[in-house]
């Protein structure tokens, strides 16, 4: 999971500087460059940086992420569901 990782690290960089623009821009320029690549865990990679826009409070990215879910194939969308609620348990969490 290199690629996935360094992914995650990139993202992580416009999560910490809350750049939902730029994030924007960047996750479509991967998803087209990486379209006929089917070996991306993209599951992966938005479970780790929704976790993180999570621990970050950057619930504007979060509520962005939730319109890329849909997206995802819906044996996946049904494994990640438990991931939604520790999520907001963290958005919430003062």
């Amino acid at each position: 999971m290199i690629i996935e990782d360094q992914l995650i690290s990139e993202i992580k960089l416009f999560i910490n500087n809350n750049d939902l623009e730029g994030l924007k821009i960047k996750w479509n320029e991967w998803k087209l460059e990486t379209e006929f690549n089917r070996e991306i865990a993209w599951d992966y990679i938005f479970n780790k940086i929704y976790i993180h826009a999570a621990l970050k409070k950057r619930r504007h990215i979060c509520e962005w992420l939730d319109t890329l879910f849909t997206e995802l194939n819906p044996i996946t969308q049904i494994a990640m569901r438990q991931m939604f609620s520790y999520a907001k348990y963290l958005l919430n969490k003062r």
